[in-house]
């Protein structure tokens, strides 16, 4: 039985290593650009302000990495979707043509 498509089990693979690293490098970035932001205000109201900024930051900078995280995944998962429709309907199609011969 030939394999076909031999390049997607790769890409899959890939995908999954760059979801994980864009997640690990989102989230430690996010943290430290919003203390950053925090950090660079001046005064008692500004570093109140900085302060929040720099929360408000680094908790939208995690749910964008997580998103995209699951949106990586999810197109690696689609990925295995696909190559499994393709074998099951090459089987079928095998079946098939065997049955009516």
């Amino acid at each position: 039985m030939q394999k076909k498509y031999g390049f997607l089990p790769f890409a899959a693979k890939v995908l999954r290593i760059v979801a994980w690293i864009f997640l690990v490098i989102g989230v430690i970035g996010s943290i430290f650009y919003g203390i950053a932001t925090g950090s660079a205000a001046n005064g008692v109201a500004g570093g109140l302000a900085g302060g929040i900024a720099g929360f408000f930051i680094a908790v939208i900078g995690i749910i964008f990495s997580f998103l995209a995280w699951v949106f990586l995944l999810t197109a690696r998962e689609l990925l295995y979707l696909l190559m499994d429709v393709e074998e099951n309907t090459r089987n079928t199609a095998e079946r098939i043509t065997k049955e009516s011969s």
